[in-house]
């Protein structure tokens, strides 16, 4: 067209230019989303207590003042919700560094090297106590079996000895003992006891008080019991002189290949022990 400048517009150089700086001032604009945090500086004061902590009272006292930094940087750490906003002044303001407690150790390291000493000695002494009333149980409950026991062998002991009492050579033992308990008292005849005796009436009250009956006289004695051979006479039974029979002694022992007995031999002598008479018979005692 005539009266128009050739070449570019102007005009719309301008606009362009105009649209250009709004479009790189949006963009180099910051977004800001929510409340921004503000700028924390590191606690040095912390960092400086726990490694203090840790050089210079051990690995306890480390824990102990370790703990109490982490405690003290909490509260440095606000929540973002509770946070001032940002100013948009040029120069920011660093928030203000709370200073870290020190917490000191309980105890020094001798103190607690003393500690655990008394410690190891007090256990030391439960432990012998322990032990000491473990022996002491362990004795009590030995102590016990072994009373059981003795208990239960007396029990045994008795009820065999009851049951030999009862048994004919218990009885006959018995018997033994009894005449030999008479042994000084004198020849009467007719006599039975208990301090006076013929033969016939000492073996009739010592068999009689182990609970073996025999007739009053001598002759019936000897049929009362079976006739034995001579060398199979045992202790207790009986031996018997004539036929008919006119004494009785009670057989002790074998001495010499002579055979040895009790009796109450004739008037004028008391009851002893002697060789025995020639011309004797068994009559069985174990066999009646």
């Amino acid at each position: 067209m005539a009266g128009q400048p050739s070449g570019p517009n102007p005009t719309a150089h301008l606009a362009g230019v105009g649209r250009n700086s709004r479009m790189s001032k949006s963009v180099s604009r910051p977004a800001h989303r929510g409340t921004p945090r503000p700028f924390r500086a590191p606690n040095v004061s912390i960092v400086r207590t726990i490694a203090g902590s840790l050089s210079g009272h051990g690995r306890l006292a480390g824990r102990i003042t370790l703990a109490s930094g982490i405690a003290a940087g909490a509260l440095v750490a606000v929540p973002a919700a509770n946070a001032a906003p940002v100013s948009h002044e040029p120069a920011l303001e660093v928030a203000k560094v709370v200073e870290a407690p020190t917490l000191e150790a309980s105890a020094t390291p001798a103190a607690m090297l003393t500690d655990i000493k008394q410690l190891e000695r007090a256990v030391e002494v439960q432990q012998r106590k322990a032990e000491a009333a473990r022996k002491a149980a362990e004795a009590k409950r030995k102590a016990a079996i072994a009373a059981k026991k003795a208990a239960e062998e007396k029990k045994k002991a008795e009820a065999e000895a009851r049951a030999y009492a009862a048994s004919q050579q218990g009885k006959i033992d018995r018997a033994i003992s009894v005449a030999s308990e008479q042994i000084g008292d004198p020849y009467v005849w007719g006599a039975t006891g208990p301090s006076a005796f013929d033969c016939s009436g000492l073996t009739q009250y010592a068999f009689g008080a182990a609970g073996i009956e025999l007739p009053r006289v001598s002759r019936d004695q000897a049929a009362a019991l079976p006739t034995i051979p001579n060398d199979q006479i045992q202790r207790g039974d009986l031996m018997f002189w004539g036929s008919p029979v006119y004494h009785v002694g009670i057989f002790l022992r074998w001495e010499n290949g002579q055979a040895i007995m009790l009796h109450a031999p004739k008037p004028g002598t008391a009851v002893r022990e002697e060789a025995a008479w020639d011309g004797w018979f068994a009559g069985s005692i174990h066999q009646a």
